[in-house]
C-alpha cells in the first residue's frame, strides 16, 4: 500500500507541474482527469503556441526531477524517502520518453509538426508508437513474470490508443490554423497554395492536406475533375468549428 502512495504522491507532483506551468507562467486554462493509465491533461480551449506547449509538456518530468532532488537533499530522514526520491525519478524520466501521449511524445509530436507538417508527423508518430508499445510490452510480460511486478505491462496495456495520435495532430493543425489569422493580419502578406481535392473528401481530412506555413486556396471538384467550387482556408476552418470534421465537402458546401 505505502508503495503505491509514494508513485501515486509523484504522479499528483507531476500533474501539479503542469497546472503551474500553464496557469501561472502563460495564464492557459487545462483540466486534468484521471483515466485507467493515470491521469491526463487536455487544454480547455483552443491549443497555445507550440513553444508555450513543449513547455508545458516539459514541465512535468523536470518538476518530478527537481523534486527528486530537493527530497535527496533534504536534511531530514521521513518514510519512504528513497523510495519517493525514486519515483519521482522514474515518472519523470517515462514521461520524457518519446511514446505518445507521454509528454515526450507530445513535444516529439509538435517538432516534427513544425518540421514536416501533419501527415508525415502522423506517419512517423505511428511508427515509432507501434515499436516503442512493443518493447514496453515485452518489457512488461517479463518483469511480471520475473518479479512479479504487473505495472509496467498494465501501463502500456492502458495507454490510449494509437488512434488519438490522428486527433492530435488534427487539432494541433486546427489551433495553427486559427491562430494563422493573427500572424497574417500582422505581417499584411503570406505564402499561399492551391489544392484540388474530390468533393467527397471530409473536412477533417482536407484540414490535414494543409501545409504550416502558407494559406489555401481549395478547388472541390467532382469525379470528373470539374471545379464545383472554391473555398478559402478560413472558410474551411469555419466549418469544421461548426460542422463534425467527418462531414464531407459537398454536405458542407454543395447543398
Amino acid at each position: 500500500m505505502g508503495h503505491a502512495l509514494v508513485y501515486f504522491a509523484a504522479i499528483v507532483i507531476h500533474e501539479l507541474f503542469h497546472i503551474f506551468a500553464a496557469k501561472v507562467l502563460f495564464g492557459e486554462k487545462i483540466s486534468i482527469a484521471l483515466l485507467p493509465s493515470g491521469f491526463s491533461g487536455k487544454w480547455n480551449k483552443f491549443q497555445p503556441e507550440k513553444w508555450i506547449q513543449c513547455v508545458v509538456y516539459a514541465s512535468g518530468p523536470v518538476g518530478n526531477i527537481l523534486t527528486a532532488m530537493a527530497a535527496k537533499i533534504f536534511p531530514f530522514d521521513f518514510c519512504f524517502k528513497d523510495e519517493f526520491v525514486n519515483a519521482c525519478i522514474i515518472i519523470g524520466i517515462f514521461n520524457l520518453l518519446p511514446l505518445y501521449p507521454l509528454d515526450g511524445g507530445n513535444i516529439l509530436l509538435i517538432l516534427l509538426y513544425n518540421r514536416v507538417g501533419t501527415l508525415r508527423t502522423y506517419s512517423i508518430m505511428k511508427k515509432l508508437g507501434c515499436t516503442l508499445r512493443t518493447l514496453f510490452l515485452a518489457a512488461g510480460i517479463y518483469t511480471m513474470l520475473s518479479n512479479n511486478n504487473p505495472s509496467l505491462l498494465l501501463t502500456v496495456i492502458f495507454l490510449p490508443g494509437l488512434e488519438n495520435i490522428r486527433r492530435s495532430v488534427k487539432r494541433l493543425n486546427l489551433s495553427l490554423l486559427i491562430r494563422r489569422k493573427e500572424r497574417i493580419l500582422r505581417k499584411k502578406f503570406y505564402q499561399m497554395r492551391d489544392i484540388l481535392v474530390l468533393k467527397d473528401l471530409s473536412l477533417g481530412e482536407t484540414m490535414l492536406l494543409m501545409d504550416y506555413d502558407k494559406y489555401h486556396i481549395i478547388h472541390v471538384a467532382d469525379e470528373n475533375l470539374k471545379i464545383l467550387c472554391e473555398i478559402t482556408e478560413q472558410q474551411l476552418i469555419d466549418a469544421i468549428l461548426e460542422h463534425n470534421v467527418g462531414k464531407t465537402l459537398e454536405e458542407v458546401f454543395l447543398k
